[in-house]
């Protein structure tokens, strides 16, 4: 978790967290693809912080938001 008030968000902040937690997921779930049977499924871990704010965390909690988004596009793929 990255914890900084919006005005304190730097951009080696941004890209540490959504490097992790939102590029991670996408190249991890497309690496999977090939090897995923029929009927497989692949369980994507979000939070709350997805739909909810909290203080000095808009950083962590728009990558829980990009999870969730993956997950309602990706079953339409």
């Amino acid at each position: 978790m990255q914890f900084a008030p919006l005005g304190k968000i730097s951009e080696e902040d941004f890209d540490k967290i959504f490097s992790i937690n939102v590029k991670g997921v996408l190249f991890t779930v497309q690496k999977v693809l090939p090897i995923l049977k029929d009927g497989g499924s692949i369980i994507l871990n979000a939070s709350i912080g997805a739909s909810k704010g909290g203080q000095d965390l808009s950083l962590y909690h728009a990558t829980k938001a990009a999870i969730r988004s993956f997950a309602r596009s990706w079953t339409l793929d």
